[in-house]
């Protein structure tokens, strides 16, 4: 827990490594705390009691401090997994989204990719079908340079997962991405 003075603002502002116990989110509410979500920490303005309770808590034993989420998300879904959405009307596209971080026990967060194509495969003048290479366990593959789905590449979304007839699987704009694992996609365009 980090208490620093603000002599700008006439503050108080309160950090911590990791989210508090809500016995301590309590505590700071009580005294008129509000929590800054760009700064990520507790604040109000400085008076000498709201001054002790902040140094009272900081003496409160380390155990105060809520633990880390030990659980992985359900589905067996892990990091560096590909996911993968088939889309179109007049032509059909296939678009790849990467988990880069697990996000509680039912929500992983992704970022838009492109794998590399290890075959393609002539089904007619206007369309084939595909097979990218999935990427090995601890491979993370670099964001697309223009995505249509994901606003932030370098953050990427968080989608929650649920539990399909195929899988694991999370919903892209309407769309149901689906656990990929290297068999073949068809795509197709028109002239």
């Amino acid at each position: 827990m980090t208490i620093t003075k603000n002599a700008a603002l006439n503050g108080i502002e309160v950090s911590f490594p990791s989210k508090p116990a809500a016995s301590i989110i309590e505590a700071l509410k009580a005294q008129g705390f509000r929590w800054h979500r760009k700064k990520s920490l507790w604040y109000a303005k400085s008076t000498p009691e709201r001054l002790e309770a902040v140094q009272h808590l900081e003496d409160q034993p380390a155990q105060l401090l809520e633990a880390p989420a030990k659980s992985a998300p359900t589905h067996g879904v892990k990091v560096g997994d590909l996911f993968s959405i088939t889309w179109g009307y007049e032509q059909t596209n296939n678009d790849f989204f990467q988990v880069i971080a697990l996000v509680g026990k039912q929500s992983v967060r992704i970022r838009q990719v492109t794998p590399e194509v290890l075959e393609r495969i002539p089904c007619s003048h206007m369309s084939e079908d595909v097979r990218y290479k999935v990427p090995e366990p601890g491979e993370m593959l670099p964001p697309c340079t223009y995505s249509v789905f994901i606003k932030d590449e370098e953050k990427g979304d968080v989608k929650r997962l649920t539990e399909t007839a195929y899988g694991p699987a999370f919903r892209v704009e309407g769309h149901l991405a689906t656990l990929y694992k290297g068999e073949t996609l068809y795509n197709s365009w028109y002239a």
